[in-house]
């Protein structure tokens, strides 16, 4: 494929990509737009809002707000759908171009997209999971903080502000900002919500319900947090364990395919060249190991797949 096609396709997906950039944002504005119109012509108070939980439950289960979900959680707050275009189209168009060279077919293409799009969310939900791995631990040393600070006296309010600014995660500081901001305006249960929006976190939500529980106990909220320490702890240290089987895993496999790579190598330099001769200059050849590399890619992903414990 020489350089005149190359750049073609280049300058066809990009165009293509802020053609669909502005579809987007022109169906939002014409979604919004008539959802007001349809506010205005119903003057009955209840069915309006029935009207606004069903269109709010509707754009929950829409591919646009999953994406935004998505995007939230690996720290993307603006531009979410033009940035997941935008690195989507970095990924599969590079594998897409790299294979159909490879090939001279776009048979090579096809291949590139898939493996594009799986590599794409894999690097997507590594930044989640990182970020969470953060998170969680921040949140177990604060939590130890606030119990230490409240079992000498201290209010919780003034604890747990004080256990976000000794905090040196940047970005459990940020998430639990928006919280303080939130929390005198639509309330305490609605700013842990939105917090959830930015950082998925199981033991977030089990600090939600703790604290929501500890509130109505009254004198006994300070047990409740200590029952809540011992219980993040456990979970870190089982988490920590979970993570050293799956990375053992995950290692294995990366081992197996990178021994696949060195035989090639070894075998090729025993017959004199003659395997890179036909894999590399053969039509044929290059398509059997274009399989082949096909072939261990859906191995590595199944490998992961099977390994993965959620936690």
């Amino acid at each position: 494929m020489d350089k005149i096609t190359l750049t073609l396709l280049l300058a066809a997906s990009i165009s293509a990509s802020f053609l669909i950039i502005f579809i987007i944002q022109y169906i939002d504005r014409a979604r919004h737009v008539a959802k007001i119109k349809e506010m205005l012509h119903h003057d009955d108070e209840n069915v309006a809002i029935r009207l606004s939980e069903e269109k709010e439950q509707k754009y929950k289960n829409s591919l646009e707000y999953k994406i935004k979900k998505l995007m939230n959680h690996a720290g993307v707050y603006k531009y979410q759908i033009p940035v997941f275009i935008s690195s989507y189209l970095v990924f599969t168009l590079t594998a897409a171009i790299m294979l159909t060279a490879f090939v001279n077919n776009l048979f090579g293409a096809l291949i590139g997209v898939i493996i594009g799009t799986y590599l794409h969310y894999s690097f997507i939900k590594m930044i989640i999971e990182r970020r969470l791995i953060e998170f969680n631990r921040a949140l177990a040393v604060a939590i130890s903080v606030l119990v230490k600070m409240m079992r000498n006296g201290v209010g919780f309010e003034q604890s747990i502000q004080k256990a976000v600014d000794v905090s040196p995660s940047k970005l459990f500081r940020q998430v639990f900002e928006k919280f303080f901001q939130e929390k005198n305006t639509l309330g305490e249960e609605k700013a842990f919500q939105n917090m959830l929006e930015m950082i998925d976190s199981k033991e977030l939500r089990i600090f939600a319900i703790s604290v929501k529980i500890g509130r109505k106990s009254g004198g006994r909220f300070s047990q409740t947090l200590e029952k809540l320490e011992q219980t993040i702890r456990f979970r870190k240290k089982m988490q920590d364990k979970i993570n050293v089987v799956t990375r053992e895993g995950t290692v294995g496999s990366y081992i197996v395919a990178a021994i696949a790579v060195l035989l090639y190598f070894m075998l090729n330099f025993n017959f004199d060249g003659k395997l890179h001769q036909y894999y590399m200059e053969s039509p044929y050849g290059r398509y059997q190991l274009l399989g082949i590399i096909f072939w261990i890619f859906i191995g590595l992903v199944v490998n992961k797949t099977i390994t993965r414990i959620k936690s």
